[in-house]
């Protein structure tokens, strides 16, 4: 799909120039012609600052239409997508432009599949078959059914199936059901803008470590829903979680013998495969933590990026229109709290990053403390003056700023701060403690149930690390983050 077309109609309809597009996005007005008149795809950190800039979703720039919640999408015969081969099957989706879908439409050609090779799938839904040409052999939870033309199928999509043709080739009309995609499932739209631009990318490769059930049902879910197209599990075969052969046919195992130090030695592979290329990011399993970042950041193999690893945790607040990045909540036990200018500035450029590939064009950077005066007796609020006083070129970074003044333009005035380019527009918070942090971490995703991803850095590609608290669609929103960083890293 060409996204330029969709981006000249919406521009045009508010009367936007290219130029003042350009400008706003941080590119050249050529760099604009060029994704509107010649079919130059835009990174999707791109397409997240247009759509930002346009006033919409990125959904009406990838698929003509913002999400609604109703809405009509005809599809043409010469608009219907071809769906990347499985195999033993061709797949054309006939309803792709309609965004935050529950159901997937498809002309799926059978191909004839022996015994031992047949693969099966589940997922959580539902699936219609009809039988348009031909005949079909589709085994459901153990038991064979043949169809032929004009017989039809239904069935719950979670148990184990697979499909054959009977003969040289079936055609297929399919219906598949998704009950509780994460599109319905997420309260923010700046989140379901993160979902969908994941999508987008068209699926990304990780590496886990360890494989443990948890890390392989978060991938099983960001498989189904598009956003991982390979995951390689690193460990040892004969102990693999079972939930991933429902969708063995996008795990690749990369075998490693138990025994002495195997933990070890399974992130020193994991670790390997990301320095060949084979993956876009790295996942934390059943492994020790210490084990699985000492194999990261070894300095003569690992894949360290030179910076201070921390986490960037990705909030969408109520009354805020925009994504609000949080570090570090999670790794670092001072950020501010002592005079360790390297580390702080890591932290900071970090979150730098992760803002620019979520599509903010010039982040605003808040150092949050008690007070917005710099005082000897707070000494990261001495830290925070330092730090906004050096030179960013990418950024605007301000401290010592209180919460309020940095995320609220209303308490931003009401103190007559009006001159200051972060008060009261802060994208990034940077916490003096960890312990700050934290609170403001859990009473943001527990007290307000909001939504979050997060996303570790200071490697050559993110780092998964969930934790037991997290909910489904937490681990699921880090896995779209981190895909959507690690694409903006390519680019």
């Amino acid at each position: 799909m060409h996204t330029g077309r969709n981006i000249k109609a919406m521009r045009e309809a508010k009367s936007i120039s290219r130029d003042t597009l350009a400008e706003e996005v941080g590119k050249d007005p050529q760099f604009i012609e060029q994704i509107e008149e010649h079919e130059y795809e835009a990174p999707i950190s791109v397409l997240l600052k247009i759509a930002s800039v346009l006033g919409t979703d990125i959904s009406a720039l990838i698929y003509g239409k913002e999400f609604q919640e109703k809405s009509v999408i005809v599809t043409d015969k010469n608009s219907r997508m071809k769906v990347e081969r499985k195999r033993d099957f061709d797949y054309e989706n006939l309803a792709p432009y309609y965004s935050g879908r529950h159901m997937e439409p498809f002309l799926v050609d059978v191909y004839p599949v022996k015994d031992d090779t047949l693969e099966y799938s589940t997922h959580e839904g539902e699936e219609f078959h009809y039988v348009m040409e031909g005949a079909l052999r589709i085994i459901v939870d153990g038991k064979e059914h043949r169809l032929n033309q004009g017989d039809s199928i239904y069935f719950d999509s979670s148990l184990p199936h697979a499909l054959s043709a009977i003969g040289d080739k079936a055609k297929l009309l399919a219906a598949i059901y998704h009950s509780s995609s994460m599109s319905h499932v997420t309260r923010s739209q700046k989140m379901n803008d993160l979902i969908t631009a994941a999508r987008h990318l068209g699926g990304m490769k990780v590496v886990i470590v360890v494989p443990n059930e948890t890390a392989v049902e978060a991938v099983n879910r960001a498989i189904e829903e598009q956003v991982i197209s390979e995951a390689l599990l690193v460990g040892n075969s004969a102990e693999l979680p079972a939930e991933y052969k429902s969708h063995k046919d996008r795990y690749q195992i990369i075998d490693v013998d138990a025994g002495e130090n195997f933990e070890m030695r399974c992130a020193q592979k994991a670790v390997e495969l990301i320095r060949a290329g084979e993956g876009h990011m790295i996942m934390k399993g059943n492994i020790n933590t210490a084990v699985f970042m000492k194999a990261v950041l070894n300095k003569e193999k690992g894949i360290g990026s030179g910076r201070r690893l921390s986490l960037v945790s990705i909030f969408e607040l109520p009354k805020l229109s925009r994504l609000v990045f949080l570090t570090d909540p999670g790794i670092n036990p001072a950020l501010t709290g002592k005079k360790d200018i390297k580390t702080s500035k890591d932290i900071i450029l970090n979150a730098i990053d992760v803002a620019k590939s979520m599509g903010v064009h010039r982040p605003k950077v808040a150092i949050l403390d008690a007070n917005e005066v710099p005082s000897e007796k707070v000494p990261s609020s001495m830290i925070a003056k330092e730090l906004s006083e050096m030179e960013w070129a990418d950024a605007e970074v301000y401290g010592p700023l209180s919460y309020d003044l940095a995320l609220y333009e209303e308490s931003a005035r009401h103190k007559g701060i009006t001159d200051n380019p972060v008060a009261g527009k802060a994208d990034i918070l940077i916490v003096p403690h960890i312990s700050g942090g934290n609170f403001l971490y859990k009473a943001w995703a527990m007290t307000m149930s909001a939504d979050v991803a997060n996303v570790v850095l200071g490697a050559q590609v993110p780092l998964i690390i969930t934790s037991r608290s997290d909910n489904d669609l937490t681990k699921f929103l880090t896995l779209c983050a981190s895909a959507v960083y690690s694409a903006h890293k390519l680019t």
